[in-house]
C-alpha cells in the first residue's frame, strides 16, 4: 500500500494556515535570516568603526602630530596682533573665528596652512598665559559625511588626552575645530569656552 501522506493542495493550505504551522521549523528561511542578520551587523559595525569615536581618535592624533611638529626653519614672523592673525586665519580657513583683541594673555605665534584629515585647514600656534596651544580649523563636511547629521550635536565637545597632550574637538558652522595643548584637559576646555565659543 501507498504511504498515508496527504498530497491534496486544498488540504495543505488549511494546514499551513493553522497556528500549529507557526511552530513548524523551516531550516532554509531560518538560515537565510541568520545570514542576513549577520550581514547587516557586520556592515553596521564597519560603518560605526569608520566614523564617530574612531574618526575623532584619528583627528586627535593628527592634531597632536601638528602640535609636536617643529616649526620650519625660517618661519615667518609672528603676526603683530590678534586682529591681523584673525584676518590671515580667516583667509586660510574660510571660517570666521574671532580672536580676543584686548586680552594681553593671548599671544599669536604663527598662522599656517595645514592639511588636516586630508582636507585643507588653517592652524594657529599661540600662547595663553604662558602655555602653548595649537588651534586647527578645517572647513569640511560633518564627520559622518552628510551635512544634516553630525557625529555629535552642535555645541558639544569631545575632549581627552593622548601621549601627554590634551585636546578639545568641536564642530561649528560646517567646520571641525580642535585645540591641542600641554595643559591639562580642564584648562584647555576652559580656554576653548572663553575664547572660541
Amino acid at each position: 500500500m501507498g504511504s498515508a501522506t496527504n498530497r491534496d493542495p486544498a488540504r495543505r493550505l488549511n494546514d499551513a494556515s493553522s497556528l500549529a504551522g507557526l511552530l513548524e521549523f523551516r531550516p532554509r528561511p531560518a538560515v537565510v535570516l541568520v545570514f542576513l542578520t549577520l550581514m547587516v551587523a557586520v556592515v553596521g559595525w564597519r560603518i560605526a568603526r569608520d566614523t564617530g569615536a574612531r574618526r575623532v581618535d584619528v583627528l586627535a592624533r593628527e592634531a597632536i602630530g601638528l602640535f609636536d611638529a617643529a616649526p620650519p626653519a625660517g618661519a615667518a614672523a609672528a603676526p603683530p596682533d590678534a586682529a591681523e592673525a584673525g584676518k590671515r586665519f580667516r583667509a586660510l580657513s574660510g571660517v570666521p573665528v574671532d580672536f580676543p583683541p584686548d586680552d594681553a594673555d593671548f599671544v599669536p605665534v604663527e598662522v599656517r596652512r595645514e592639511t588636516f584629515g586630508n582636507r585643507p585647514a588653517a592652524s594657529l600656534r599661540f600662547r595663553y598665559a604662558g602655555e602653548g596651544y595649537l588651534l586647527v580649523v578645517s572647513a569640511r563636511d560633518r564627520l559622518l559625511g552628510t551635512p544634516s547629521v553630525a557625529a555629535f550635536p552642535e555645541g558639544s565637545f569631545v575632549s581627552g588626552e593622548r601621549n601627554g597632550r590634551s585636546f578639545v574637538l568641536w564642530e561649528r558652522e560646517g567646520a571641525v575645530c580642535i585645540v591641542v595643548s600641554d595643559a591639562d584637559v580642564a584648562q584647555a576646555f576652559d580656554l576653548v569656552r572663553r575664547l572660541f565659543i
